[in-house]
């Protein structure tokens, strides 16, 4: 569609590109979204469920209200605006966890949205398939009970597979599905990579599993934003993995490259297996990222697809610098993951 459309903004006319609608989009990588795509003079339109201003750059068209139909009346707040005679080049959707809701926003805008780019992930795949480099086409998780609503760690997954089947079904040649892994970036509201940063730069010395401790991976939230404008722009539909922030990193690296990245004097305690296990020392719930082997194959996918098509991935020393500095910005709150700074000192007085 690609047709320019116009946004008053103070007393100017000020001509745009394209017109999205953002559902979700105010936390992370949907933030990140919509600050890229005003930077680039596209119109967006975001619903989102909290009456407080976000915070974002004042062109953003905000309605409010929740999308499930069932807990308010954020559809019908797009429905005027279609009615109205509104369409949308795009429609990302960042918060599509339950295919109900889905079919809901699917059925309302397939005749009025050129593209509609769906956040899923790559949670997607079932770990158990022994696929050892799994790709988009790998086999996906079949959720035994298809009609549960309840999103927690033994459902995710599979809720997104079925979400994705409502966007192939109503969009079946302008769906644009990209499967993100971990995510980090400024704005992380589960802080998984932001606790490595928090460590470093708090701690005298920390606790680290000793190599081989796997591979490590994320996606910098501001690298999976611009790969969807790209896509949106190029009109790029199909399925892509997510993935950065290079093939192969090992936890090892990840670790050693931050450190030194940072210039920290954190002394890095490299611990075995055994050891961490004696200290009760879990992978990924107390040293985030940190996967047991089962969950290896997550560092493995290939996002070879999306580089294909412009994914751009920048280097993890740049990541995790934002990282911390926007988490020393924030005021360094309660971490939502890992262990405590205080907890890491005890561990490591305990050596």
């Amino acid at each position: 569609m690609n047709r320019p459309i116009v946004h008053q903004e103070g007393s100017g006319a000020v001509c745009s590109g394209m017109n999205i609608l953002v559902l979700g989009g105010t936390q992370f990588s949907g933030r990140a979204f919509v600050e890229q795509a005003t930077q680039a003079n596209h119109q967006i339109t975001l619903l989102h469920r909290s009456p407080q201003n976000p915070g974002l750059p004042s062109s953003v068209r905000r309605l409010v209200g929740d999308r499930d139909p069932e807990k308010g009346a954020g559809l019908g707040e797009i429905q005027k605006l279609i009615d109205a005679g509104e369409r949308f080049d795009a429609v990302v959707d960042m918060c599509g966890y339950v295919p109900r809701v889905m079919q809901a926003s699917c059925e309302m805008l397939k005749d009025v949205c050129d593209l509609y780019v769906f956040t899923s992930t790559i949670s997607v795949y079932d770990k158990d398939s022994g696929d050892e480099t799994p790709d988009e086409d790998s086999k996906k998780i079949d959720l035994e009970d298809k009609s549960v609503e309840e999103v927690n760690g033994e459902t995710y997954g599979g809720l997104k597979v079925l979400c994705e089947q409502v966007v192939r079904s109503w969009y079946p040649e302008n769906h644009c599905i990209v499967r993100p892994t971990v995510i980090a970036g400024p704005n992380d509201p589960t802080d998984r990579v932001t606790w490595w940063t928090r460590m470093m730069g708090e701690l005298d010395a920390m606790i680290i599993p000793s190599p081989p401790s796997g591979l490590a991976g994320f996606i910098d939230s501001r690298d999976l934003a611009a790969f969807f404008l790209r896509c949106i722009e190029n009109q790029i539909s199909g399925i892509y993995n997510a993935v950065g922030p290079e093939v192969g990193l090992g936890l090892h690296d990840f670790i050693t490259r931050t450190h030194a990245a940072m210039g920290s004097k954190t002394r890095l305690i490299e611990l075995d297996e055994s050891k961490m296990e004696s200290l009760e020392l879990k992978p990924w719930v107390d040293i985030p990222t940190y996967a047991p082997e089962e969950g290896q194959f997550m560092y493995r996918i290939s996002s070879q697809r999306a580089i294909d098509k412009g994914l751009t991935l920048r280097p993890l020393e740049e990541t995790m610098l934002a990282v911390r500095q926007w988490d020393v910005e924030r005021g360094l709150p309660q971490l939502k993951a890992g262990i405590s700074v205080d907890r890491m000192k005890e561990l490591v007085g305990s050596l």
